[in-house]
């Protein structure tokens, strides 16, 4: 169970920016941002950068928010954040249906590192299948989930490409500053009341973890061997 802050403490200085960065930090925001910090890397032409972007934009952003916002319009969230437990599958499945159409449009349209990118993005509803199914019995905090799964897939997307000795943009100076953004989100999430420490703690552990074991047992299908 969440803690939910008092009506006197709601308006503290404190709880609007640990509520503002869950607003910044949105969980479909990530998705197209990763993207095109990885097709920038492996030096994808412009085009095929906003193209990418696009089609991340649509299927992992713009399409989930949608419903989530026709959610809080309908009284069936009180905000985009959803916080009730009980009203957090049909978005989850709705969102896992709009990244599959997503990928199918990737796949489709993509040529640079088509492989790992294609991997990445079929990370997204994967956790979010596993998430959905622990949340029937426990609220884990989507927010830190999506951003430790983010800022892992950047890590490992730097570490092959060290292993191959190629450079890009993701290098340990522009990468690891956001290791930042965890425990910053870890810390707004319990702050504003919308999670408690257990809940955050777990989603930073399992974002991470399940990300990482997803992208090393794929590592084959884009090293190519």
């Amino acid at each position: 169970m969440s803690v939910k802050p008092s009506r006197a403490d709601g308006v503290t200085v404190g709880y609007r920016l640990a509520t503002a960065i869950s607003y910044l930090v949105n969980p479909l925001i990530l998705p197209p941002i990763q993207f095109a910090l990885v097709l920038g890397h492996f030096g994808a032409s412009v085009s095929e950068v906003q193209r990418t972007t696009g089609i991340g934009l649509v299927f992992f952003f713009l399409i989930p928010l949608g419903y989530v916002a026709r959610m809080v319009r309908r009284g069936k969230a009180a905000t985009l954040e959803i916080r009730r437990q009980d009203a957090r599958t049909a978005p989850f499945i709705f969102g896992i249906a709009s990244y599959l159409a997503g990928i199918a449009a990737l796949w489709m349209t993509m040529e640079t590192a088509r492989p790992l990118l294609l991997t990445l993005a079929a990370i997204y509803p994967v956790n979010t299948a596993i998430v959905a199914i622990i949340n029937l019995r426990w609220k884990i905090s989507v927010h830190v989930v999506s951003v430790a799964g983010f800022v892992v897939g950047l890590l490992f997307v730097m570490w092959i490409s060290h292993s191959a000795n190629t450079t890009g943009l993701l290098t340990v100076e522009f990468v690891a500053p956001l290791l930042l953004l965890i425990p910053l989100l870890m810390w707004a999430r319990v702050r504003s009341g919308a999670h408690t420490t257990g809940q955050v703690v777990s989603g930073a552990l399992f974002g991470f973890g399940m990300t990482l074991a997803q992208l090393l047992s794929a590592r084959g299908f884009f090293w190519g061997g």
